[in-house]
């Protein structure tokens, strides 16, 4: 099941494959933050707002109906 297809009472649960490359990139991002002086605290807690913040991103654009989005897009 994809995000669009879902109703908002059933969970997302990602593809193992997918979960695992999120993750690692995400670890080799705060490993490489930590070096240049970021606290581990820190940077969770920014990843967590960062991503709270994503998500209602995506849930504003899968709101829109098909004409929101056509008046979004750039004429020709």
């Amino acid at each position: 099941m994809d995000m669009r297809t879902q109703t908002p009472d059933e969970s997302y649960d990602p593809l193992p494959a997918h979960r695992f490359r999120v993750e690692a990139a995400m670890l080799e991002m705060i490993e490489r933050l930590q070096q240049e002086g970021l606290c581990r605290q820190e940077i969770a807690l920014i990843l967590a707002d960062a991503a709270d913040e994503y998500v209602i991103i995506l849930a504003n654009m899968t709101a829109e109906t098909p004409s929101d989005q056509q008046s979004r897009q750039p004429h020709q």
